[in-house]
């Protein structure tokens, strides 16, 4: 038996409401991700919903 944990924790998807307040206005690491690399597909994740939380 095999497992893969990949750990995302400092992926992010967008700003929180607060965001400025902590100096973290604008972020959005896997936008940023994706502005830089337009052809970059993550057909795992999308399967498991990622697709459903980037907007």
């Amino acid at each position: 038996m095999r497992a893969l944990l990949v750990v995302l924790d400092s992926v992010g998807i967008g700003q929180a409401p607060d965001a400025a307040a902590y100096g973290d206005e604008g972020a959005d690491t896997l936008g940023h991700i994706l502005e830089q690399t337009p052809a970059l597909t993550l057909p795992n994740l999308c399967s498991l919903g990622l697709g459903e939380l980037v907007g």
